[in-house]
């Protein structure tokens, strides 16, 4: 079979383009010019400053297959959570000079680096700060709004993967 036409009454027919990959964005809540974002079928979480058009500031890498959510704290600056069809939840902390987790006594997903804007693959060695494991791929991850229970201490992830949904204390 063929490809796919446009046909239109007035102009003649021709060829689709394929749409370019979806792109998922999430706006800092605390830094107006900063966002998180991830493409279709990518592990690598891109971080862009939009005063600096073109370039990410940082490319995190944690995650051993494709991502699915990505959400900014509502209460704290410069932390962000993931989720991806590795089954994994990882926390983010921008901010933190030296963020590395482990899991199972091992790097999380590999290298768990941030790549420098210069795109040189100038190692920064900020990895995740946290990380949870599910039996299911992660499907969406949100932030425990201020309440009782986050006011208790800790902060709370909210996990859907699966049939199930999962409340994660970081």
């Amino acid at each position: 079979m063929g490809s796919p036409v446009a046909s239109s009454p007035t102009k003649p027919s021709h060829t689709l383009t394929p749409a370019p990959p979806l792109l998922r964005l999430a706006a800092s809540p605390h830094d107006a010019h900063l966002l998180a974002t991830f493409a279709a079928e990518s592990n690598i979480v891109r971080i862009l400053d939009v005063r600096q058009p073109g370039t990410a500031l940082l490319e995190l890498h944690g995650h051993a297959a494709s991502l699915n959510s990505i959400e900014w704290s509502p209460s704290r600056r410069g932390m962000l959570a993931s989720g991806a069809d590795d089954s994994l939840v990882l926390a983010w902390d921008l901010l933190s000079p030296n963020a590395a987790a482990s899991l199972n006594g091992g790097a999380v997903g590999g290298a768990g680096a941030a790549v420098g804007p210069n795109g040189q693959g100038e190692v920064q060695g900020k990895g995740p700060s946290a990380s949870w494991r599910c039996d299911y791929e992660i499907s969406n991850v949100s932030w425990a709004p201020q309440s009782a229970l986050t006011g208790n201490g800790g902060e709370w992830l909210g996990v859907s993967a699966g049939r199930g949904i999962w409340g994660v204390k970081l």
